[in-house]
């Protein structure tokens, strides 16, 4: 019996050591950059500092539009019919712990949808993406709203996202209009 038991233990470890890290697809996507923190916080419908709670992952279709002009709209000419490709998403949420603008309370819980997640044994990143955390720091987040049950998302994956630290701010990558605290962030949701 025992030898039976290392056997099983032995092959359960051999078979771990065959299995294989998920495909990784990599994305790049063409983000509006931002020249002033001013210049982002008014471009911003939610400014909040939140806590995240949980994720899931989705493949999201996009609404097919084929009318209007080509240099606006990329799916502008392809036949009705066409199918068009999902986007792979993960949708964090997010419990409100700050309001700095827009029309959400504290101990509101929000969807921020984020480009990229693992889905169907398949990871899926976007290059510049810095995904929201479960577990970690506060974030504050520079929000774009796409109206209601529509998640809520980031107007640029590095300007827009920051780790909360006793009232600093930390960009979670390299930024380059980043703000030092909430309490300056706050001050240019104002004026």
């Amino acid at each position: 019996m025992r030898a039976l038991l290392v056997l099983v233990a032995a092959s359960g470890l051999a078979l771990a050591g065959c299995s294989s890290a998920p495909e990784v697809v990599t994305s790049y996507a063409d983000y509006p950059s931002y020249e002033t923190p001013q210049d982002i916080v008014d471009a911003a419908d939610v400014v909040v500092r939140g806590e995240v709670t949980g994720a899931r992952v989705k493949e999201d279709q996009p609404i097919v539009s084929t009318t209007g002009d080509p240099s606006l709209n990329p799916q502008a000419g392809l036949d009705e019919g066409t199918d068009v490709p999902g986007v792979v998403v993960t949708i964090s949420t997010v419990r409100v712990e700050e309001v700095i603008k827009g029309d959400v309370a504290v101990g509101d819980v929000i969807e921020v949808a984020q480009l990229g997640g693992l889905y169907d044994g398949v990871r899926y990143v976007e290059a510049s993406t810095v995904t929201l955390e479960k577990g970690s720091d506060d974030y504050m987040l520079l929000l774009a709203d796409h109206g209601p049950g529509v998640p809520y998302d980031l107007l640029h994956p590095v300007q827009a996202m920051y780790t909360v630290d006793s009232g600093d701010l930390d960009p979670v990558a390299d930024n380059d209009v980043a703000v030092d605290t909430v309490d300056d962030l706050a001050e240019l949701a104002q004026d």
